[in-house]
């Protein structure tokens, strides 16, 4: 659970940061259900606030492009499992550019998982073998890098 959550190391804003997962089918939901957890635990905030682990993004521009495709994978059919949204944490960073750590549940051909958000955003889907997972791994245009984590 802990190498999922790294998407939204930095607020995804790094270019290795996990942006798909491809989990194996039959430990699928022990495995959300314990990453989902974690997710829970990240506290967004001020940078500056050493209990933070999750600040803004770099700008407005940065922030408009992760909500565009927090709404495309929603309008094509992709499950949000969390996030999905711009974090309102109100006071002094209510205005700031804080978005969700949003997991989505959806298949390799949505735009979410073929294309770079460079957001705290992470697309997962499910593969039933070995086969199945690398063909998975090897359908996407990008692939700066690629981690397995395995027992």
């Amino acid at each position: 659970a802990e190498g999922m959550a790294m998407f939204a190391l930095n607020q995804g804003e790094v270019c290795t940061c996990p942006s798909r997962a491809i989990i194996q089918e039959s430990i699928y939901d022990k495995f959300m259900d314990s990453v989902l957890s974690r997710i829970a635990n990240i506290k967004q905030g001020n940078p500056l606030d050493t209990d933070t682990m999750m600040g803004a993004q770099a700008s407005t521009e940065q922030m408009e492009k992760i909500m565009s495709y927090l709404d495309i994978g929603k309008q094509e059919g992709a499950e949000v499992l969390c996030g999905g949204d711009k974090a309102d944490l109100g006071g002094d960073l209510s205005d700031g550019f804080y978005i969700q750590p949003t997991i989505f549940k959806g298949h390799n051909r949505m735009r979410i998982f073929q294309e770079e958000i460079f957001g705290p955003v992470v697309s997962a889907t499910t593969f039933k073998d070995d086969a199945e997972a690398l063909h998975i791994a090897n359908d996407t245009l990008y692939g700066l890098g690629a981690g397995v984590w395995t027992r």
